[in-house]
């Protein structure tokens, strides 16, 4: 797999139109609800800055004014915080989250929510779903699925977790970080959220994705048999269904081929081995060996590409973490 340079997104928008602040709003966050009350004496204004790629986007939002509706759910995970008191998030529910300042919070995932603040800045980092589900699954050595977030976390985890942002969005928001640091700083960052707020995934990983009965069972025999040497006919066998027909399949609901798959179970299984390993006693030619891989610097180039790193970085990293 061939890595591809990820278009970066530089983004400022401002102004001082409540009408143009709405709109601009509406789409940042899907909806068609979004309202903003009366301006201050001094007079209304907005402003929205962003920077960031595919998989992760750091993010300032202030709005002189009280603004209030409903955030749709999207394609991004959403870790907020506020510089200050009055915000409140999922504010229709039996138990809203009051924003304490400088307190990051998850955005309810997977579901609308109605939300009501005062004129203050918000911070917001926001993960491409895919990429956070991904990382969590890496970190548990199980498969990506959708995520739920734990409330309350340990009050030295979210010290952490801040320690670590702090020390990643300078370079985060700088334009001209390099694709390679900003790679691993986004995977960085998304560790310790999915650590802080205790990531699950929300369904079991049978569940792997919607398609046909047959390619589900592809799947989650794949899954049980990723240690062992395996073809193409072999998956195709388990499943009861023609190579070109689960091949079809796959493209079809998925995007990618079968072995595709099987390459990404043995990447992440990797990757949870290795943060979990003593790198004194294991190498990472031991661990993707164990795993079927067969060409290990065609592994490592892939490896990197995907989680930001080498495997051996991941190594020696999990020793001090």
């Amino acid at each position: 797999m061939d890595s591809v340079e990820q278009p970066l997104v530089h983004v400022d928008h401002r102004g001082f139109a409540i009408d143009e602040a709405v709109a601009f709003y509406e789409g940042v966050y899907s909806s068609h609800d979004i309202h903003i009350g009366e301006p201050a004496a001094e007079g209304f204004s907005w402003r929205y800055r962003a920077v960031g790629d595919d998989d992760v986007t750091v993010g300032t939002s202030s709005v002189a004014a009280r603004r209030w509706g409903t955030i749709e759910p999207g394609d991004d995970y959403v870790l907020a915080w506020a510089s200050a008191p009055g915000i409140r998030l999922d504010t229709g529910s039996a138990d809203p989250i009051e924003m304490q300042p400088g307190v990051p919070v998850m955005y309810p995932a997977g579901r609308a929510f109605a939300f009501d603040a005062a004129p203050t800045a918000q911070h917001v980092i926001r993960f491409d779903r895919s990429f956070l589900e991904s990382v969590a699954a890496a970190r548990e050595g199980d498969l990506p699925a959708p995520l739920r977030f734990a409330r309350d976390p340990d009050p030295d985890a979210l010290h952490r977790l801040r320690t670590v942002i702090a020390g990643a969005a300078a370079a985060l928001l700088d334009p001209r970080t390099d694709r390679d640091r900003r790679t691993t700083l986004n995977t960085t960052v998304a560790e310790a959220v999915v650590d802080t707020f205790r990531a699950a995934p929300v369904a079991p990983s049978g569940l792997l994705s919607d398609g046909p009965a047959t390619m589900r069972i592809a799947q989650e025999w794949m899954v049980a048999n990723a240690r062992r040497p395996i073809t193409i006919t072999d998956v195709s066998e388990a499943a009861g269904v023609a190579v070109r027909s689960l091949q079809a399949s796959f493209r079809r609901h998925t995007g990618a081929s079968p072995m595709h798959f099987l390459r990404q179970v043995r990447l992440h299984r990797v990757r949870a081995e290795l943060t979990a390993a003593d790198p004194d006693v294991t190498t990472v030619a031991q661990v993707a060996l164990g795993w079927g891989v067969g060409h290990l610097g065609r592994f490592s180039g892939t490896y990197a590409a995907t989680f930001g790193e080498p495997p051996s970085v991941t190594l020696r990293r999990r020793r001090t973490v």
